[in-house]
């Protein structure tokens, strides 16, 4: 192989030619690159030019190509290519069976101590540190592994399934979270708006308070995402190492690493999920926008054209509507459905006409809140 190498190598950079070849008419045979660099030196820049072989010293000449016109050496690219796939299996084979020998005896490991779970040879057992252990051969342990692995693998990818299936569900759950997040500003923004400017500072505390609950939730279901794809990630390792291991010993070397891993997915394996607990309740937050004020109080005759001139909200309620008082009152849970169900109608009828809102829309809209507000007196309960 040595001397095959010395052929097939160039003879400016000694290393093996690097396609492609070309051979000059005096047969000798140099990389591409390294005969550009000879060019280079010997000033050669003209596609008529001449140079010098730099091993016989022959004067080539270029015939008005260049470079380019001089032929290839298919013949030793050939070569080439079946020589470094030969030296990089022989190569492999080295080290295949350098892998299964013991690097303090020098002797074949063809038994696995187990005591301490790892491949030893003969002598390791008979005057190595190995003696008092309890051992087996190396076939029979390979075996039995192979077989508890196969089992582990398909438990690994029921888990793995499974947990594909949660992270989806977990992802709809982040999904309807985010609907949910959109529906519950609107809602404080609407009920806020109607209630003058005295509540602004209730509809900031809760959105505050909103953005850092759906924060958490998602953060939460985030990292139990990333969780659940665990098991995907360790039923790749274990398939590839099945079906790419290279002897006994790479394998039980592999496998001891994993079963660890095994063994950690088993102590905390759980894929169920509580979707109540990442749920937010649009209604609550309704109940602390309105905790303690009298809503009647502050409709007015013209509350249609406040609400169609959201922007100005401020400067037309200011002179019409008395100061807030929160009493701590809280509206029953009667006045609050009726409520939440005018604006789910709502919004599911701006959701059909997404594309034809208006401001007619909207005198609509605060003409039904004003009517239903005025024939619904709230009523109220114990402060809580």
């Amino acid at each position: 192989m040595e001397a095959l190498a010395q052929v097939l190598s160039c003879p400016v950079c000694l290393e093996l030619f690097t396609p492609p070849v070309l051979v000059l008419s005096c047969a000798h045979n140099f990389c591409k690159k390294c005969l550009e660099k000879i060019l280079i030196r010997q000033n050669c820049s003209h596609v008529n030019g001449q140079f010098c072989c730099p091993m016989c010293r022959k004067i080539i000449h270029l015939r008005g190509r260049g470079i380019t016109g001089l032929p290839r050496n298919i013949l030793v690219e050939s070569i080439l290519e079946k020589f470094k796939h030969e030296l990089e299996s022989l190569q492999a084979k080295e080290q295949n069976q350098l892998s299964q020998i013991c690097q303090e005896h020098g002797e074949s490991m063809n038994l696995v101590c187990l005591t301490d779970d790892k491949p030893i040879c003969a002598i390791c057992k008979l005057f190595g540190d190995h003696e008092p252990h309890n051992i087996a051969k190396i076939s029979e342990v390979y075996a039995e592994r192979k077989k508890r692995f196969i089992k582990d693998l398909d438990w690994v990818f029921q888990q793995s399934e499974r947990a594909e299936q949660a992270r989806k569900e977990i992802e709809k759950i982040i999904n309807e979270l985010t609907y949910t997040i959109a529906d519950v500003k609107v809602m404080i923004d609407a009920v806020g708006a109607s209630l003058l400017k005295g509540i602004r500072w209730r509809m900031t505390e809760l959105k505050t308070k909103l953005g850092k609950e759906y924060s958490t939730k998602v953060e939460k279901l985030q990292l139990a995402a990333n969780d659940f794809q665990i098991p995907r990630h360790l039923y790749h390792q274990m398939k590839t190492l099945l079906e790419q291991h290279s002897n006994p010993v790479h394998f039980l070397q592999e496998d001891k690493m994993l079963r660890s891993k095994i063994d950690k997915l088993i102590e905390g394996n759980s894929l169920q999920q509580d979707t109540k607990e990442y749920q937010i309740s649009v209604g609550q937050y309704f109940k602390d926008l309105i905790r303690g004020i009298h809503i009647t109080n502050y409709i007015s005759s013209n509350s249609d054209e406040i609400l169609a001139n959201f922007n100005e909200l401020s400067e037309v309620f200011s002179p019409e509507c008395p100061a807030f008082s929160f009493s701590g009152e809280v509206p029953n849970e009667s006045f609050c459905q009726k409520v939440l169900d005018f604006f789910q109608k709502s919004n599911e009828m701006k959701q059909i006409h997404t594309q034809k809102v208006s401001y007619r829309h909207d005198n609509n809209v605060s003409s039904e809140m004003n009517t239903f507000l005025e024939t619904e007196p709230l009523p109220r309960q114990s402060s809580v």
